[in-house]
């Protein structure tokens, strides 16, 4: 089997991002991988979608300032949690744009990925059949080996409820 060098772990706020990021952090410690934690806001999904004072509208300079110190803050604690796991080599990054596409390609070409770890989807099966899992994205498309979680370090599913979302 081939030793894992690079590992790029997609984290948001969700569950299923938290049992990827603790995978990810255990096999980069026990192979001595180097580990790129990656947040990508999905600007696509915020045009139109906020609700104000007047209805639903754009998405304002001031929210997307304060999910980005939120999204920095989510991303200091998963490195914390690395480091203090003992993985030498630990990375984070914020991003815009596609997130599928960024997780699954180009991302991955940057930083010379070898292992890509993401949570099983927390989207409802109406969301999944519109836009799509990033994981299914990802699975289809990336050119390195994928890991979707859907267990915990114990090895046993783990059913969240879909719309509940935590910071690391």
């Amino acid at each position: 089997m081939t030793k894992v060098q690079r590992i790029l772990v997609g984290i948001d706020t969700s569950p299923q991002a938290w049992f990827a990021l603790r995978k990810a952090i255990a096999i980069a410690e026990q192979q001595g991988a180097a580990l790129d934690i990656v947040t990508v806001i999905n600007t696509e999904k915020f045009i139109g979608v906020t609700q104000g004072p007047m209805g639903f509208g754009a998405t304002t300079p001031q929210l997307l300032d304060e999910l980005t110190a939120d999204l920095k803050q989510n991303l200091a604690a998963a490195r914390q949690k690395a480091v203090e796991a003992g993985v030498k080599d630990v990375q984070v990054h914020l991003h815009s744009g596609n997130s599928k596409t960024l997780l699954a390609n180009t991302l991955p070409e940057r930083y010379g990925t070898t292992l890509i770890v993401v949570g099983a989807t927390g989207l409802n099966a109406v969301s999944r059949v519109l836009i799509g899992s990033n994981a299914a994205y990802i699975i289809r498309n990336a050119s390195c080996d994928v890991l979707v979680v859907k267990t915990d370090m114990d090895q046993k599913t783990v059913n969240v409820p879909k719309r509940l979302f935590h910071k690391l």
